[in-house]
């Protein structure tokens, strides 16, 4: 196939990039949820990141149904590991990431695209996300962000993070641009989100279009409220230059009321 002829393929090929560690008990509803997109131009990368439970067997078997690339590591922690399935596996124009213990609305590719569509001049879409614990019913939980913003926003993401990582669809051009995720972070998703502010205007779906899994094992309730303030300053310290002095000591000064005051 001529490099012309595979670019038209491609043209608007998503590759879903789904991260997992120790969820076998989540992975087969995230998987099902991407394979069941109303958009089907799309294809699968999952890359387990040295599970100790039967997350590896599970998708062993449903790749098996469902025929995406699978890819096995020893842990290496999420932005290596995101970075990895990126760069070796993923062929698409647009990339989608999706945590393996959350899982998606089927229309979430199809109405992302279209926006994307209606908006050339954006490189990054995101969309409304409910957060639950109820199993049963998870419509019934905590939907974030209340609005999502649109355009230059900068300024508002420096603030805080407002993206849901698991509805970011954005293009490979600007991953390749920013060098991906930064392997020396932890809080990855808001670093990337800035960057991406300052390179690109957003788009979004005020709609919620990932279904986030709160359980006792999420990272942001497993880690000390110390430990994620740091992480926090190494993003805004090493972002400085992208916005005014007054934003990032406004944003320094918020965060460490939030983590070291209010959750301490």
């Amino acid at each position: 196939m001529s490099h012309e002829l595979r670019n038209i393929k491609l043209r608007n090929h998503v590759t879903v990039v789904m991260p997992c560690y120790n969820h076998a008990q989540f992975v087969e509803r995230a998987v099902l949820s991407v394979v069941s997109q109303a958009y089907q131009d799309f294809d699968l990368v999952v890359i387990d990141d040295g599970s100790k439970d039967d997350s590896v067997q599970i998708l062993k078997e449903l790749q098996k149904e469902h025929g995406f690339t699978l890819i096995t590591q020893e842990n290496k922690g999420v932005c290596k590991t995101l970075n990895r399935a990126i760069r070796e596996a993923a062929s698409g124009e647009y990339i989608a990431l999706l945590a393996s213990d959350d899982f998606w609305h089927e229309d979430k590719l199809k109405l992302q695209m279209e926006s994307l569509g209606r908006h050339p001049e954006s490189e990054f879409c995101f969309s409304q996300a409910i957060e639950f614990m109820d199993e049963t019913n998870p419509s019934n939980g905590r939907l974030f962000p209340k609005k999502c913003l649109s355009g230059h926003v900068l300024n508002s993401v420096f603030l805080r993070q407002h993206v849901p990582a698991g509805s970011m669809l954005f293009s490979r051009r600007l991953y390749d641009q920013l060098g991906g995720f930064d392997e020396n972070l932890k809080e990855e998703d808001w670093d990337f989100v800035i960057r991406s502010a300052a390179a690109t205007s957003f788009c979004a779906v005020n709609k919620p279009l990932l279904y986030y899994r709160s359980h006792a094992t999420n990272t942001m309730k497993t880690r000390k409220r110390s430990s994620i303030f740091h992480q926090k300053v190494k993003i805004l310290a090493k972002n400085f230059d992208l916005v005014s002095p007054f934003r990032w000591y406004f944003s320094v000064s918020i965060h460490f009321f939030y983590d070291l005051i209010l959750k301490k």
